[in-house]
Protein backbone atom coordinates (compact mmCIF):
# COMPACT_ATOMS: atom_id res chain seq x y z
CA UNK A 1 0.00 0.00 0.00
CA UNK A 2 2.95 2.19 0.81
CA UNK A 3 4.26 1.93 -2.31
CA UNK A 4 1.28 2.91 -4.33
CA UNK A 5 0.90 5.86 -2.45
CA UNK A 6 4.50 6.66 -3.38
CA UNK A 7 3.36 5.52 -6.93
CA UNK A 8 0.37 8.38 -6.53
CA UNK A 9 2.68 11.32 -5.57
CA UNK A 10 4.92 10.71 -8.15
CA UNK A 11 2.55 10.19 -11.05
CA UNK A 12 0.82 13.48 -9.73
CA UNK A 13 4.52 15.55 -10.16
CA UNK A 14 5.34 13.98 -13.19
CA UNK A 15 1.55 14.72 -14.47
CA UNK A 16 2.19 18.51 -13.33
CA UNK A 17 5.56 18.13 -15.25
CA UNK A 18 3.89 17.36 -18.03
CA UNK A 19 1.24 20.41 -17.85
CA UNK A 20 4.96 22.87 -17.29
CA UNK A 21 5.80 21.32 -20.56
CA UNK A 22 2.74 21.64 -22.81
CA UNK A 23 2.81 25.21 -21.41
CA UNK A 24 6.22 25.94 -21.92
CA UNK A 25 7.19 24.60 -24.91
CA UNK A 26 4.93 26.60 -26.95
CA UNK A 27 6.10 29.68 -25.29
CA UNK A 28 9.64 29.06 -25.81
CA UNK A 29 9.32 28.50 -29.36
CA UNK A 30 7.37 31.03 -30.29
CA UNK A 31 9.72 33.16 -27.88
CA UNK A 32 12.80 32.28 -29.55
CA UNK A 33 11.17 33.21 -33.49
CA UNK A 34 9.79 36.52 -32.00
CA UNK A 35 13.55 37.80 -30.35
CA UNK A 36 15.49 35.43 -33.50
CA UNK A 37 18.20 37.96 -33.36
CA UNK A 38 18.65 37.56 -29.47
CA UNK A 39 18.32 33.89 -29.22
CA UNK A 40 18.71 32.31 -32.48
CA UNK A 41 22.55 32.24 -32.32
CA UNK A 42 22.65 30.15 -29.41
CA UNK A 43 20.00 27.65 -30.30
CA UNK A 44 22.54 24.73 -31.22
CA UNK A 45 20.70 23.35 -35.15
CA UNK A 46 21.79 27.14 -35.88
CA UNK A 47 25.22 27.98 -34.43
CA UNK A 48 26.78 26.96 -36.98
CA UNK A 49 24.55 28.47 -40.24
CA UNK A 50 26.00 31.34 -41.90
CA UNK A 51 22.92 33.34 -40.97
CA UNK A 52 23.02 36.97 -42.26
CA UNK A 53 20.37 38.72 -40.08
CA UNK A 54 20.30 41.77 -42.80
CA UNK A 55 18.59 39.04 -45.63
CA UNK A 56 16.18 37.52 -42.62
CA UNK A 57 13.05 38.66 -43.20
CA UNK A 58 9.46 38.04 -41.44
CA UNK A 59 8.76 35.41 -44.20
CA UNK A 60 11.91 33.95 -43.39
CA UNK A 61 10.83 34.08 -39.67
CA UNK A 62 7.43 32.56 -39.96
CA UNK A 63 8.48 30.19 -42.09
CA UNK A 64 11.28 28.30 -39.90
CA UNK A 65 8.62 28.88 -36.67
CA UNK A 66 6.18 26.70 -38.61
CA UNK A 67 8.63 24.26 -39.55
CA UNK A 68 10.36 24.04 -35.61
CA UNK A 69 6.75 24.06 -34.47
CA UNK A 70 6.11 20.43 -36.46
CA UNK A 71 8.20 18.45 -34.40
CA UNK A 72 7.65 19.65 -31.15
CA UNK A 73 3.77 19.53 -32.20
CA UNK A 74 4.41 15.90 -32.06
CA UNK A 75 6.37 16.16 -29.16
CA UNK A 76 3.70 17.87 -27.19
CA UNK A 77 0.99 15.56 -28.11
CA UNK A 78 3.04 12.50 -26.62
CA UNK A 79 2.86 14.04 -23.87
CA UNK A 80 -0.47 15.21 -23.73
CA UNK A 81 -1.08 10.91 -23.90
CA UNK A 82 2.03 11.12 -20.74
CA UNK A 83 0.03 13.48 -19.08
CA UNK A 84 -2.89 11.18 -19.60
CA UNK A 85 -0.96 8.09 -18.63
CA UNK A 86 0.47 9.78 -15.40
CA UNK A 87 -3.31 10.49 -14.63
CA UNK A 88 -4.18 6.98 -14.48
CA UNK A 89 -1.52 6.38 -12.56
CA UNK A 90 -2.30 9.14 -9.87
CA UNK A 91 -5.69 7.02 -9.52
CA UNK A 92 -4.54 3.64 -8.97
CA UNK A 93 -5.36 2.55 -11.99
CA UNK A 94 -1.49 0.79 -13.26
CA UNK A 95 -1.92 -2.04 -15.83
CA UNK A 96 -4.78 -1.49 -18.60
CA UNK A 97 -5.11 -1.70 -22.27
CA UNK A 98 -5.69 2.47 -22.17
CA UNK A 99 -1.87 2.94 -20.31
CA UNK A 100 -0.42 0.47 -22.31
CA UNK A 101 -1.67 2.71 -25.19
CA UNK A 102 -0.85 5.83 -23.74
CA UNK A 103 2.63 5.21 -23.22
CA UNK A 104 2.62 3.68 -27.06
CA UNK A 105 1.44 6.77 -28.16
CA UNK A 106 3.86 9.08 -26.66
CA UNK A 107 7.06 6.47 -27.67
CA UNK A 108 5.56 6.42 -30.98
CA UNK A 109 5.24 9.99 -31.06
CA UNK A 110 8.49 11.16 -29.97
CA UNK A 111 10.08 7.84 -32.27
CA UNK A 112 8.38 10.05 -35.28
CA UNK A 113 9.31 13.56 -33.74
CA UNK A 114 13.18 11.77 -34.36
CA UNK A 115 12.66 10.81 -37.89
CA UNK A 116 11.28 14.23 -38.77
CA UNK A 117 13.80 17.03 -36.81
CA UNK A 118 16.68 16.43 -39.14
CA UNK A 119 14.24 17.43 -42.33
CA UNK A 120 12.74 20.33 -40.76
CA UNK A 121 16.28 21.40 -39.49
CA UNK A 122 17.85 21.11 -42.77
CA UNK A 123 14.60 22.84 -44.49
CA UNK A 124 14.99 25.55 -41.35
CA UNK A 125 18.74 25.84 -42.44
CA UNK A 126 17.32 26.42 -46.38
CA UNK A 127 14.30 28.96 -45.20
CA UNK A 128 17.27 30.92 -43.06
CA UNK A 129 19.80 31.34 -45.40
CA UNK A 130 17.90 31.56 -48.92
CA UNK A 131 18.03 35.53 -49.04
CA UNK A 132 21.69 35.49 -48.50
CA UNK A 133 23.55 36.41 -51.36
CA UNK A 134 24.33 33.50 -54.02
CA UNK A 135 27.03 30.79 -52.68
CA UNK A 136 26.46 31.63 -49.04
CA UNK A 137 23.14 29.50 -48.98
CA UNK A 138 23.04 26.17 -46.97
CA UNK A 139 21.59 22.72 -46.68
CA UNK A 140 22.55 21.58 -43.18
CA UNK A 141 21.28 18.15 -42.57
CA UNK A 142 22.47 16.87 -39.12
CA UNK A 143 22.02 13.61 -37.40
CA UNK A 144 23.73 13.70 -33.83
CA UNK A 145 23.84 11.42 -31.34
CA UNK A 146 20.87 13.03 -29.03
CA UNK A 147 19.22 11.81 -32.08
CA UNK A 148 20.29 8.24 -31.82
CA UNK A 149 19.33 8.50 -28.01
CA UNK A 150 16.16 9.36 -28.50
CA UNK A 151 15.19 6.62 -31.24
CA UNK A 152 16.55 4.36 -28.75
CA UNK A 153 14.46 5.50 -25.64
CA UNK A 154 11.32 5.64 -28.19
CA UNK A 155 12.03 2.12 -29.03
CA UNK A 156 12.73 0.93 -25.74
CA UNK A 157 9.66 2.88 -24.52
CA UNK A 158 7.67 1.33 -27.56
CA UNK A 159 8.57 -2.52 -26.51
CA UNK A 160 7.82 -1.64 -23.36
CA UNK A 161 4.37 -0.46 -24.12
CA UNK A 162 4.27 -3.80 -26.26
CA UNK A 163 4.73 -5.91 -23.10
CA UNK A 164 2.36 -4.10 -21.29
CA UNK A 165 -0.59 -4.53 -23.86
CA UNK A 166 0.45 -8.49 -23.67
CA UNK A 167 0.62 -8.76 -20.47
CA UNK A 168 -2.52 -6.89 -19.82
CA UNK A 169 -4.59 -9.10 -22.76
CA UNK A 170 -2.74 -12.27 -20.81
CA UNK A 171 -4.20 -11.28 -18.02
CA UNK A 172 -7.97 -11.05 -19.04
CA UNK A 173 -7.34 -14.14 -20.78
CA UNK A 174 -6.05 -15.53 -17.58
CA UNK A 175 -9.27 -14.08 -15.70
CA UNK A 176 -11.78 -15.34 -18.17
CA UNK A 177 -10.61 -19.20 -17.59
CA UNK A 178 -11.72 -18.56 -13.63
Amino acid sequence: MENLDKLKRVSTVLQWACNLYLVLAPVLVVGLWLNFERFGPQVEALRNLPIQPEYVGPLNLWLAFLLSAIPVGLVMVGVWRLRQLFGLYRTGVLFSAQSAGYLHAFATLLFISVLVSPFTRALTSVVLTMGNPPGQRTLAFTLGSTDFSKLFIAGVLLAIAWILREGYRLAQENEAFV
